[in-house]
C-alpha cells in the first residue's frame, strides 16, 4: 500500500480531481484557505490487487472516496484471506468509512482491493477535526456546516435507495421520522443538529447494511474512472 500526500501531485491536477467530490468543491467555494487546510489532512492511497485497506475492528477517523478500481467488503480478515465471496463491492464514486467515523465505533468490516484487475486508488480524508463541535481553531463553523450537510445528504440518499428497494421493510421510513432542523441557519445550533442527524442516520444505515450488505447503493460512475486516470497519470 502506497500513501502519498496531495502535495506530491501538481496542484492543478489535485484541484481538478477534488472538484468532482462535492465535499471538497463546496468547502473550496466557502473558503480557499479552509480548502487548503483539508488538503493537508488528505492523502491518496494506492493498493495492489488483493491488498487490504481497512480491517474489521480498526478504530480511526478517516473517511474514504474510491477513485479508481474496485474494492470488496468482507466480514473480517479471515473471510478475506479465505477468498470467500464478498458481502458487497465498492465502486468508483462511492464514499465509505463514514459510518464508523460518525458513530465513533470500530470498523465493522474488512475492505480489500479486488484480487484481479488494475491498481486501486482511494482518497483518504482525516476527519478528526470535524468531530469536535466546539473547536473552530482550524476548521471554522462554515466549513463544519458544509461537512455535516454533505454527510446528512449522502446518508439520506443511501437510505432512500434502500427504501425504494424494500418499501415494505420495517426500516423503510425510519429516517423520514427523524426531526429536521428548522431553526436559524449558519449557526452553531444548526451544526449541532446536523451532527446529531448524521449520527442517527448512520445508525439506521448500519441496521440496513446488517441485513442487506453495504456497497450496493452508490450510483455507477464508470465515466469518472477514465477522467481520474488522465489527471493523475
Amino acid at each position: 500500500m502506497d500513501y502519498k500526500p496531495l502535495s506530491d501531485y501538481p496542484r492543478d491536477a489535485v484541484d481538478r480531481l477534488l472538484n468532482v467530490i462535492h465535499l471538497f468543491r463546496d468547502i473550496r467555494a466557502t473558503s480557499e484557505w479552509q480548502y487548503d487546510v483539508l488538503l493537508k489532512r488528505s492523502r491518496l492511497v494506492t493498493l495492489a490487487p488483493g491488498e487490504a485497506l481497512l480491517h474489521a475492528g480498526d478504530v480511526d477517523q478517516w473517511v474514504y472516496f474510491l477513485l479508481r478500481g474496485e474494492l470488496q467488503v468482507h466480514v473480517d480478515d479471515d473471510a478475506a484471506a479465505r477468498g470467500e465471496r464478498p458481502l458487497a463491492e465498492i465502486r468508483p464514486g462511492e464514499v465509505f468509512g463514514d459510518l464508523s467515523m460518525m458513530l465513533e465505533e470500530p470498523r465493522s468490516a474488512t475492505i480489500v482491493a479486488a484480487p484481479v484487475g488494475q491498481s486501486i486508488q482511494v482518497l483518504a480524508v482525516d476527519c478528526t477535526l470535524f468531530g469536535d463541535l466546539e473547536n473552530f481553531s482550524l476548521l471554522h463553523l462554515p466549513t463544519k456546516l458544509v461537512f455535516y450537510r454533505n454527510m446528512v445528504h449522502s446518508l439520506r440518499w443511501k437510505l432512500e435507495v434502500y427504501r425504494s428497494r424494500y418499501p415494505a421493510h420495517e426500516l423503510a421510513n425510519s429516517h423520514r421520522r427523524l426531526k429536521l432542523y428548522t431553526g436559524p441557519k449558519n449557526c452553531k445550533e444548526e451544526l449541532v443538529s446536523l451532527a446529531g442527524q448524521a449520527r442517527n442516520l448512520a445508525r439506521i444505515l448500519l441496521d440496513w447494511n446488517a441485513e442487506f450488505g453495504s456497497g450496493q447503493l452508490a450510483a455507477e460512475e464508470s465515466d469518472m474512472t477514465d477522467f481520474l486516470e488522465s489527471i493523475l497519470s
